[in-house]
């Protein structure tokens, strides 16, 4: 089977490519004639082993070399630097999406009113799939009368997203409900995989003050930052620990200004965007790794995989996919409290640093067990091989809401009518 995949490729600074693709090539590339789709100028030239690699420019694709392909995926995910030029051709030449982030809205408010600077198309897409109040808080947003956090978590934006697809690849049990819920695609779950490591080195870290703590990847607001230098600033024993920071910081000076007023200089350390070597070796040296996210995008969390992959015990947000995870394989700390969670877990630690390792040796153990690069990849090629039957339901559906398109602009105004009329039709008469 020919199959085109788009998606970040390395060096792009996003855990897709660095881990979810890195993961799972291998592996792809033995069951697919595979070709990998990038915008990107850039990209490893070790990639070129494993599949053929094209540039593209979504505005002069070569289509005719889409068709020759048997099918397509698209990586969908937050961040429009990375998938934006993804999701053009995705809305021209239908295919299966991976969505790894449910939530999405983000992804579209920076790049119609960031990149494109078009106010104009959002608010039309607010209006299509939520109606009068869509586009009544949409402008409300505009003038900052409500917060991102409000429409993220009422207007996800998420059908925009998968407008064209044939079907649909989610990470976690809560997007396989909402996208089952939305009855128009076809949808399954797989576990986030990662590459296993080819073996472990059984030794423990010397647990002996100051132990060190870690976090990583881009540094937004939801990365709680605030609430972990309040926590270590304010915990008794703050001097047994020593807070390392790698990544791209989206305040540094605020950040730094914050870490000053505390008086916690000389135990935290902001290394900024680091190389994958020297993070591998900090990951590996370091006792506990703080990973809160909140809001949460509702994704599942390649950096927690990346924890588990050096059996480090973590400290993560309960909401979300993150709420899922055992409790004998992270520790959780609540939205509502989480500066006290925090310096509990903390205060817990120093008491039994011994039970944290054994967290992290569980958690090294379920990614062998659930995130296996094979695993993932089984699933795809069985997603796959009901492409034609997916392309048949598209056309019906697409029918369907042609009608539903016509037929709705007789009864109402509301966005969501012709949405409604489409599945209904669908339900009635579709395969």
């Amino acid at each position: 089977m020919k199959i085109n995949w788009f998606c970040p490729l390395p060096p792009a600074r996003t855990s897709i490519a660095d881990d979810y693709l890195v993961g799972i090539l291998p592996s792809l590339s033995t069951q697919c004639d595979l070709t990998l789709w990038t915008d990107q100028d850039n990209w490893d030239r070790n990639l070129e082993k494993l599949a053929t690699v094209r540039h593209f420019d979504p505005n002069r694709i070569s289509w005719p070399d889409l068709h020759q392909s048997d099918l397509t995926f698209y990586n969908i995910g937050n961040n429009h630097l990375f998938h934006a030029s993804i999701w053009q051709v995705s809305r021209r030449h239908p295919g299966i999406v991976v969505l790894h982030d449910p939530c999405v809205h983000n992804f579209f408010d920076s790049l119609y009113r960031g990149q494109w600077r078009d106010v104009a198309g959002y608010l039309a897409h607010m209006k299509q799939y939520y109606g009068e109040q869509g586009l009544h808080d949409a402008r409300e947003f505009l003038v900052s009368a409500v917060n991102i956090d409000f429409m993220t978590e009422r207007y996800p934006l998420t059908p925009l997203a998968l407008e064209n697809c044939l079907a649909v690849v989610v990470h976690t049990r809560e997007a396989l409900e909402q996208v089952k819920a939305m009855r128009q695609w076809p949808v399954i779950y797989a576990s986030l995989p990662r590459a296993l490591p080819p073996q472990r080195d059984n030794a423990r870290r010397p647990a002996v003050p100051p132990y060190r703590l870690i976090m990583f990847g881009y540094m937004g607001r939801n990365r709680r930052l605030d609430a972990v230098l309040e926590a270590l600033g304010t915990l008794p024993e703050r001097d047994s620990f020593h807070l390392d920071i790698f990544g791209d910081i989206a305040d540094g000076r605020r950040l730094r200004k914050r870490i000053a007023k505390l008086g916690i200089a000389h135990l935290v350390h902001v290394h900024g965007y680091t190389a994958e070597n020297e993070l591998n070796k900090a990951l590996q040296t370091s006792h506990l790794a703080i990973n809160l996210r909140y809001p949460t995008m509702g994704e599942a969390s390649g950096s927690q995989l990346r924890i588990w992959y050096h059996a480090l015990p973590s400290l993560v947000t309960d909401v979300g996919w993150y709420s899922t995870l055992s409790r004998d394989t992270v520790a959780h700390v609540r939205p509502e409290h989480e500066v006290a969670d925090i310096q509990s877990h903390l205060q817990s630690f120093l008491k039994t640093p011994e039970a944290f390792a054994g967290m992290g040796e569980r958690g090294f153990r379920t990614l062998h067990e659930e995130h296996a690069p094979e695993k993932y990849v089984r699933t795809i090629m069985d997603l796959a091989a009901n492409a034609r039957e997916f392309r048949v339901r598209k056309s019906a559906y697409d029918l369907a809401r042609q009608a539903g398109t016509t037929m709705g602009s007789w009864t109402s105004n509301d966005g969501q009518e012709p949405i409604r009329i489409a599945q209904k039709i669908y339900e009635i008469c579709g395969p």
